[in-house]
């Protein structure tokens, strides 16, 4: 019985910790404290923030780029599309910032950014609003930009 009560007890402290991590909907998101901007800091006044995390070894999350600036000069008044990554490579850097793009990109340095917002697959998004409330969470490879201006209105 006291293995039992002991197994028991150290369960509760282990998972803690872990749901502690985990996003909720609702709740205000973690602060994105990456280690640099490597094309400058995000206007984020008044507008929501889309945090989308990448790994060059993931072609969906490469493909995505394109749609990111896309997302980022559609909704420029209104959203601010913030891209993080824990690669410090001049390869990846290139890619990310190949023609000027209109998202901002952020280097975590240590993975504190990914493991505050509970990223653990890549591509993987959190929509947040203007509160810095969370308002979608997931893969974003499926959101339309009626989708976008829905969750952000």
């Amino acid at each position: 019985m006291k293995r039992f009560l002991m197994l028991a007890a150290l369960a509760m402290l282990v998972a803690a910790p872990l749901r502690a991590q985990r996003l909720v909907i609702g709740e205000r998101a973690p602060e994105l404290t990456v280690a640099r901007w490597l094309n400058g800091a995000p206007d984020t006044d008044g507008k929501a923030v889309m945090v989308e995390f990448y790994h060059s070894s993931n072609r969906s999350s490469a493909e995505r780029l394109a749609r990111l600036d896309a997302i980022a000069k559609a909704h420029a008044n209104d959203l601010a599309v913030i891209v993080v990554t824990r690669e410090d490579d001049s390869a990846v850097t290139s890619a990310l910032l190949q023609g000027n793009p209109s998202y901002r990109v952020g280097y975590d340095g240590d993975g504190s950014v990914f493991s505050a917002f509970s990223a653990r697959y890549v591509p993987y998004s959190v929509i947040s609003d203007r509160r810095g409330r969370i308002l979608w969470v997931g893969n974003p490879s499926s959101l339309t930009d009626a989708d976008i201006t829905g969750i952000i209105e």
